[in-house]
């Protein structure tokens, strides 16, 4: 037997089998829709897609992560550039200002030094002056004669002390 192309038309128990055969695949394909259209199957694929989307959120988070915390070294490194430029700029100001008030102290110093030896020569009486006048010209270069000369000043201070009656 042909059908209208000229194919055979199959028996009865080929037709059975076959239609067997289709019975199982729509079976298995009816209970894969079941699967994945039931409760456990939705929540496996939901469960599955959060899990990617919380793995890209968790890479998105350590990204930014790692940029925020590069932006907080670089600006932490330029806040140390700055604070060190502006205490080697201070400590600059300082040494200055203290090398201006140590030659201002010299100059005073030096004044006020001027001023005791003009005093102490103004009231030094004459015969004192002349020693010691003498001394320093016999003192010049020769630090032993130095010595006995500041000896021989202090023994005349002394006695002029004890004349006027100070001692």
């Amino acid at each position: 037997m042909t059908d209208r192309n000229d194919r055979p038309v199959p028996g009865a128990d080929e037709l059975r089998a076959r239609v067997g055969e289709a019975r199982d695949a729509l079976g298995r394909t009816a209970e894969e829709f079941a699967g994945e259209a039931g409760p456990g199957g939705r929540t496996r694929e939901k469960a599955a897609e959060l899990k990617d989307r919380a793995g890209e959120r968790t890479t998105e988070a350590k990204d930014r992560a790692q940029e925020k915390t590069a932006e907080v070294r670089d600006r932490a490194q330029e806040k140390a550039a700055e604070l060190k430029d502006r205490t080697r700029e201070k400590t600059a100001e300082a040494g200055d200002r203290a090398q201006e008030a140590a030659g201002e102290a010299r100059t005073r110093i030096a004044g006020a030094a001027r001023a005791l030896g003009e005093k102490v020569q103004d009231r030094t009486p004459e015969p004192v002056r002349e020693g010691t006048g003498r001394a320093v010209e016999a003192v010049r270069g020769r630090p032993g004669v130095f010595l006995a000369a500041g000896a021989a000043v202090l023994v005349a201070v002394l006695v002029v002390r004890r004349r006027r009656g100070r001692c």
